[in-house]
């Protein structure tokens, strides 16, 4: 993958007007009944050529965030040896901030009825066997990094059966794509996914496509380097038929634009990179400035009757006694350095560095470095959370429309090999995230209204934000209510019993004192 890599960004994409836009959507006019495996090379090649544009695009993306940016291809005219290439990786911290914030906390399913709760536990079994938190993560990173990403839905093959089955592999962006209906709604239509045919010695000798639609698999091999495909590519068991109703490959765009979060301050983060690469060229120009010797002359060690250079000896002592020759005074030493006001570059590059903040919407960790007294609502502010809970927010919106679609998916193969009749409905899709900020208020608050008994519990922790789910948290405050009720009737009556007991023994010692009395 790494030679495909390499040869893929190579060209104009390095250059600084080259404009990323997003990622292009592909479509096509054809009706579903005209499709099948004698139209589908046409619509996947004329689908190719957009793709292909994509792709370059994708891979250049996935190395710029690894760490292969534009400045470590600069080439310097002036002093050529004296020339740093830094990359700060400000691509990669911009993703794990938008990523770890919104998916840090796997997804759960909740129920919206009761009845409904042990199907819900099963499908959340389900999930937890085939990891799909993890898989939810690749998503998101693809998603964050390329602007968008996929998601295959499968059941399980005859014979590799395990705890769930379905699979929901995660895709590579680079070699997969779906296909959208040019009609109101652009329906997928086709999803494909492509790789590379492999000999012995690990050379490539073809490839391999597989093609869905909403009712089979299709199956193309090609031979040699083409990725163009024609009907006789078509293998001999295929089409596969499949009971899943729609399209198996499901695409996660990180927006309606299919833009990175970094992609945006791309060239920002390029300018970064040149200035601070040019701060430690400055320092390493002074260390090794040019020194000049106006109107003196260096004796070489045949000049010199101890047949020791000036050069030696000023290397070795650090010191050069230079003579007057009496014919020209004018003598000077001095070190030729260059001229850079750091103070002024530090404002430029933290400048660049603020706006890559704002645009990106990541918090900035010298605002948080910040002390203070303030707390709560101020500090969730003042440390820029806020912008980052909004990009979460739209991250949300986009995640959930296509968790839509895999749990239709999902359904409809439970349905189909576990008698589990499950509609995708039936379930709240819940993002956890931290939601423990300023809680002292947020408590005080939850305690005003349960006071007022204006609201319901599920109503009271709805409003004050602790939690996605607040039915269950209700319900479980509830059931919890009523264990100690019963803990403290039970207490009450085994200290009844007690008491009863000590005061049937207290009145029979007194009947055996007064009787002792008595004789």
């Amino acid at each position: 993958m790494n030679e495909t890599i390499g040869e893929a960004t190579k060209g104009s994409i390095y250059s600084a007007d080259y404009p990323f836009l997003g990622r292009r959507v592909i479509y096509t006019s054809r009706p579903k009944d005209k499709i099948d495996e004698n139209t589908i090379p046409d619509i996947v090649n004329g689908a190719m050529l957009t793709h292909r544009k994509n792709r370059t695009e994708i891979l250049y993306l996935y190395d710029y965030f690894k760490g292969k940016q534009p400045i470590l291809k600069r080439v310097k005219v002036a002093r050529k040896d004296v020339n740093n290439k830094i990359v700060f990786n400000n691509a990669f911290s911009i993703v794990r901030n938008a990523v770890g914030y919104f998916l840090g906390e796997p997804i759960q399913y909740t129920v919206k009825k009761q009845e409904d709760s042990d199907k819900i536990t099963q499908l959340n079994d389900y999930m937890d066997s085939e990891n799909k938190a993890y898989e939810d993560m690749s998503l998101g990173n693809f998603a964050s990094i390329c602007g968008t990403s996929y998601r295959l839905v499968t059941a399980d093959v005859e014979g590799e059966e395990d705890e769930a089955p379905f699979e929901i592999p995660t895709l590579e962006p680079w070699n997969t794509f779906v296909i959208y209906s040019t009609t109101a709604g652009h329906k997928p239509v086709l999803g494909v996914t492509y790789y590379s045919v492999l000999d012995d010695n690990g050379n490539t000798k073809g490839t391999h496509f597989t093609v869905y639609d909403d009712d089979y698999q299709y199956e193309y091999e090609t031979a040699g380097v083409s990725t163009s495909i024609k009907s006789s590519d078509l293998l001999t068991d295929s089409p596969k038929p499949h009971f899943l109703g729609a399209v198996p490959i499901v695409e996660y765009p990180n927006n309606e634009w299919r833009i990175g979060d970094f992609e945006v301050v791309m060239r920002i983060l390029d300018g970064i990179n040149k200035v601070q690469s040019d701060r430690v060229n400055a320092v390493e120009q002074i260390v090794s400035a040019i020194l000049v010797f106006k109107g003196l002359h260096l004796k070489t060690a045949k000049e010199n009757k101890n047949g020791v250079s000036d050069y030696d000896t000023l290397r070795d002592t650090l010191t050069l006694e230079i003579p007057s020759d009496g014919k020209n005074d004018n003598h000077d030493v001095f070190y030729v350095t260059p001229n850079l006001n750091q103070d002024e570059v530090e404002t430029l590059a933290q400048t660049m560095i603020d706006y890559v903040y704002a645009i990106s919407g990541i918090p900035d960790r010298k605002e948080r470095s910040n002390g203070g007294g303030d707390t709560g609502d101020a500090v969730y502010l003042r440390d820029g959370f806020q912008s980052l809970e909004v990009v979460a927010r739209v991250k949300e919106r986009n995640f959930r429309r296509s968790e839509r679609r895999t749990l239709r998916l999902v359904c409809q193969i439970l349905k189909h090999m576990s008698n589990m009749d499950l509609k995708p409905m039936q379930i709240d899709i819940k993002f956890i995230r931290n939601r423990t900020n300023n809680l002292l208020n947020k408590s005080q608050a939850a305690a005003n209204l349960v006071k007022s008994r204006l609201f319901a519990p599920e109503s009271v922790i709805s409003l004050i934000g602790v939690t996605d789910d607040p039915k269950g948290m209700a319900e479980l405050g509830m059931e919890y209510q009523k264990s100690l009720a019963t803990n403290t009737v039970n207490t009450e009556k085994i200290n009844a019993q007690a008491n009863t007991e000590v005061d049937n023994q207290n009145g029979e010692n007194s009947t055996e004192t007064s009787q002792n009395s008595i004789n």
